[in-house]
C-alpha cells in the first residue's frame, strides 16, 4: 500500500479514535485524506506520540533507538495488524507467527504501590530496550482484539473510498460509518443529491 507523506507535526482529527479500541485506532493510523492513502507517521516522535495518546504508555521513550526504527517497527506491525484483522473478518486463516514474534519479545513485570495507607495500585511496567519492546502493548492490544472481541461488530466503513475500521458497540449494532461526521455525512449529502435529481 503505497500512501503520501504528510508533514511530521500531528492535528488531531476525529479519525484519531473512531475505532473504538487501540488495535482499530493502530490500524487507522493509516487513513484517507481528501482522498488520498494518508500515513499519519512520519516520524518515531509520531509513533511515540501516538503510543502515548492512546493510553498505552504513560510517557514517551526514554530509551534512544537508531533513527526511524520505532517507525519501521511500528508500521511493520500495524501491516501484520490490518493483515490478521481481515483475515479474521473473512474467516480465513490468520497470520500469526509475526505477531506472535512481536508478542515474545515483550517485557513487563508488575509493580505494586500504596497510594494511601489503605489502598494498593498493581500497575503493569513494560521494558523498552528494543522497539518491539516499547511497541509490547500495542501488539498485545491487537492480540486481545484478535481472541477477545466478537467480530460480527467489527467492521470496515461503508463509505465508498474510506479505509477506517471501527467496533460497533452501539446498542442496535447498525453502525455503518466510522463517523456520523465524517463517511455518515457525506453518504447524505449524496444520497439527497440523488433525491433532488430524481425529483
Amino acid at each position: 500500500m503505497r500512501a503520501n507523506r504528510p508533514p511530521s507535526e500531528h492535528v488531531v482529527s476525529p479519525v484519531d479514535t473512531v475505532g473504538g479500541h487501540p488495535a482499530l485506532n493502530f490500524i487507522n493510523t493509516l487513513n484517507m485524506l481528501p482522498g488520498v492513502l494518508t500515513d499519519t507517521w512520519q516520524s518515531d516522535e509520531d509513533v511515540a506520540g501516538w503510543v502515548v495518546r492512546e493510553g498505552l504508555r504513560n510517557a514517551l521513550p526514554s530509551t534512544r533507538w537508531p533513527h526511524g526504527a520505532l517507525l519501521e517497527s511500528a508500521r511493520k506491525l500495524r501491516q501484520l495488524a490490518r493483515d490478521a484483522i481481515e483475515a479474521r473478518k473473512e474467516e480465513k486463516a490468520l497470520p500469526l507467527d509475526e505477531l506472535n514474534d512481536f508478542l515474545k519479545r515483550s517485557a513487563s513485570h508488575y509493580v505494586l504501590s500504596m497510594e494511601a495507607r489503605t489502598t494498593l495500585h498493581l500497575e503493569r511496567v513494560y521494558g523498552q530496550e528494543t522497539v518491539e519492546q516499547y511497541l509490547a502493548p500495542v501488539a498485545e492490544s491487537v492480540a486481545d482484539l484478535l481472541s477477545h472481541s466478537d467480530f460480527e461488530l467489527i467492521r470496515n466503513c461503508e463509505g465508498e473510498t474510506c479505509v477506517l475500521w471501527f467496533f460497533d458497540r452501539t446498542k442496535s449494532h447498525r453502525r455503518r460509518w466510522c463517523s456520523p461526521q465524517l463517511c455518515g455525512n457525506r453518504a447524505k449529502v449524496a444520497a439527497f443529491r440523488v433525491r433532488e435529481k430524481s425529483s
